[in-house]
This record gives structure tokens, sequence and C-alpha cells, in this order.
């Protein structure tokens, strides 16, 4: 059976990439394990934070789509690193992430998780840009 890792940031909006994504998996009858990792050892803030918030919003509009979807909120140093593992351990066969707006500048400071994911990733991964609005 299949199974797809959506790697979310909390830039993520529940917007019409997410409906696609939820069609696409029903038609597949594929599972969704939607995961967001934040940096750092795991002391959670009581309040949560904003890449757990949008994990809850991103997942509960793909369960209205579609009613095989996980949500799973990793701490970890290595943010590609907690993904590729999680990926390895839920034995799915694609993972799927979205595209930032972040500049150059950004990138250099941040890094770039999108593009390492992309170089070290042993799966299909599926790059949606931040702006697309299609089908799948």
């Amino acid at each position: 059976m299949s199974k797809i890792l959506l790697a979310i940031s909390e830039q993520w909006v529940v917007d019409q990439r997410i409906d696609a994504i939820g069609r696409w998996a029903q038609k597949l009858d594929a599972p969704i394990l939607v995961v967001h990792v934040e940096s750092g050892s795991g002391e959670q803030p009581r309040q949560g934070t904003p890449g757990e918030k949008t994990l809850r919003d991103i997942t509960q509009r793909l369960k209205e789509i579609s009613p095989q979807v996980e949500l799973l909120l990793l701490f970890a140093n290595d943010v590609v690193d907690g993904l590729l593992k999680t990926a390895e351990e839920h034995q799915v066969t694609m993972i799927i992430l979205g595209l930032s707006r972040q500049g150059v500048l950004e990138r250099l400071i941040e890094g770039n998780v999108q593009r390492a994911i992309l170089n070290a990733s042993r799966w299909p991964v599926l790059a949606l840009p931040a702006d697309w609005s299609g089908n799948l």
C-alpha cells in the first residue's frame, strides 16, 4: 500500500495545494502522514508553536477530504534527518513538500531544507511551488 509523507513548515496554509493533495491521496487510496519537524531538543512550549497550529489545521482539512490522515509533530536538531528517518520508519512511498518563497539570504542563513531533502531522499519527492494551484 502506498503511503504519502507530507512535510510541512509553519509557513504552509490551508490552500488549494492541500485540497489537491487530499483528493489525489483519496484517488490512490493512500494514507497521508502529515509531519512537521520543530528544531530543538524536544522541549515543547506550553502554548504550542506556529508549526503545531499549522499541522493541526492542515490535518483537519485533509481529513475532510480523505479520512486516512495522521499527524506527527517531531522535535529534532536536524530537520532533514528527522523527516528522512520518519519516512523510513513509516515505510512511505513518496514525500510531498512545499517549496518556499525564501530569498537567497534567508536560505543561506537558515539552510534550504527542501533542497537537502531532494538531494538526500531515497523516495520520490513531489515539490509543490508556493503559488501552485493545479490538480494532481
